[in-house]
């Protein structure tokens, strides 16, 4: 008999989202992530991957341009952002007890809604997209 064992990585981007969350790509949920943590709508930001992470962009009208990517898990949304002085990713914003903020997000009647410890609450329709 032929044993196979699979190695898979401890957080799996897209594979570990609730089947309610149907009504939401990660990219949206990524999105509307970003959006309540730096305080930008949603319509401003597109979506420049999708994979392994959803990585979205806006600009802003002054010029200055972001990036982020996020991992979205069962519940929880991780981002990190583009430092375009090194040309890297920083680090996953997940350091709670230093400062990063918990963000996370439910779906419940076609409506998405992403809880931030630090920004409150903000809920979404397919429409914000």
């Amino acid at each position: 008999m032929l044993k196979i064992t699979l190695a898979l990585p401890a957080f799996i981007a897209f594979s570990t989202l609730p089947a309610q969350a149907a009504d939401f790509s990660p990219a949206e949920i990524c999105k509307a992530a970003i959006s309540v943590e730096m305080g930008r709508p949603t319509k401003s930001m597109k979506t420049e991957s999708s994979s392994p992470y959803p990585v979205i962009y806006y600009k802003r009208p002054d010029g200055d341009s972001f990036k982020y990517r996020c991992q979205v898990s069962e519940t929880r949304v991780v981002w990190s952002t583009f430092l375009t002085d090194t040309g890297e990713w920083g680090r996953w914003r997940k350091q709670y007890s230093e400062g990063d903020a918990l963000t996370t997000y439910a779906v419940k009647n076609s409506m998405l809604t992403i809880s931030n410890d630090q920004s409150g609450d903000q809920t979404f329709k397919s429409k914000d997209f």
